[in-house]
């Protein structure tokens, strides 16, 4: 292996460390690993549900089994899904936010800087 591609692999293994880092590091991770907790919690509770069903032969024993396992499985992934999509959607008005806000820092920034502009500009056309 090249001293160059060796360079290279220790470049990207920094950057991907650096990344996972970050992402670890975000404030909105442990919220997320909960909602994924609650959706995963849904899907056992359907599977449970559904093995015991499976095991009673006496259908009117399956149907407590069913319900408690189905319908509480289903709102579980429901409730799990639906609190991932506001975060993600906050996630996203934040970012959204935070953008506004450099663009108006910018704007700001040269709205300071047109008396100066303005200076030069008649001083060049005084000299030219």
């Amino acid at each position: 292996m090249s001293e160059q591609s060796r360079s290279s692999a220790e470049a990207r293994f920094i950057r991907r460390a650096l990344a996972f880092r970050a992402f670890l590091r975000d404030p909105a991770l442990p919220g997320l690993a909960l909602m994924a907790a609650i959706v995963l919690g849904g899907f056992v509770a359907i599977v449970i549900g559904w093995y015991g069903a499976a095991g009673t032969i006496y259908v009117p024993l399956q149907i407590p089994l069913v319900v408690s396992g189905g319908i509480g499985g289903l709102a579980l992934i429901g409730v799990g899904l639906a609190l991932f999509e506001l975060q993600a959607q906050r996630r996203h008005a934040a970012r959204e936010k935070q953008l506004t806000d450099d663009v108006l820092d910018e704007v700001a920034d040269l709205v300071a800087l047109a008396p100066r502009i303005k200076r030069r500009s008649r001083a060049t056309r005084r000299g030219g």
